[in-house]
């Protein structure tokens, strides 16, 4: 199901449970922080941090104490992974977009996406689920980004773009317009791409 992303800004519950405690919970903390949700909790099956709550499983025995939940896991298919665990929950899974990202009106984005701050989305794309539009990266114009893609800090994609499930683009990437990018597909830092793969 695709929502307009300013209908998902008014979405605010008043608990929220992030899952994964490392680098990357840290920026999803903070853009949760700036959307005014104010009770927060950290579940994490590998980190024993005080801060954090406890594991996956606890979350799923306590649900109903919470409303809304994020999975901030950096790596796609571990994301995806995570989704199909909670998936039967009764929590919702947000979207989180960063005060300072320039979104079009018109861009379509799924549930359990996280745009960063100075990124920019132009008119007409769409953004799948649980896909991370990173630090300052550029999407033009209608453009498609698969399911469970991230998009690294810095890089910049033209119009008309389409990229399959699980796509990793690398810091710094150039992606040409008019071009499909194949599911699964890792593009390395700083690479130039100017045809389909």
């Amino acid at each position: 199901m695709m929502f307009l992303w300013r209908s998902l800004m008014k979405i605010v519950s008043s608990k929220l449970a992030i899952l994964g405690a490392g680098g990357h919970s840290k920026v999803i903390h903070d853009i949760a922080t700036k959307n005014n949700y104010t009770k927060i909790s950290f579940f994490d099956d590998k980190n024993t941090s005080e801060y954090i709550k406890g594991s996956t499983d606890l979350l799923l025995n306590n649900q109903n104490e919470y409303d809304s939940y994020f999975i901030a896991i950096g790596n796609n298919l571990d994301r995806k992974k995570m989704k199909l665990v909670l998936s039967e929950t009764t929590m919702i899974n947000i979207s989180l977009i960063h005060p300072r990202a320039n979104v079009s009106d018109n861009v379509l984005i799924e549930e359990g996406v996280c745009v960063m701050a100075g990124a920019t989305i132009n008119a007409y794309s769409i953004i799948g689920e649980g896909s991370i539009i990173n630090t300052n990266a550029s999407i033009d114009h209608d453009c498609t980004i698969g399911k469970y893609n991230h998009v690294c800090p810095g890089v910049n994609i033209a119009g008309t773009v389409k990229t399959g499930d699980e796509v990793f683009i690398g810091i710094g990437s150039n992606l040409i317009n008019n071009i499909s990018i194949s599911p699964n597909t890792k593009i390395k830092a700083g690479t130039t791409v100017i045809k389909s793969i």
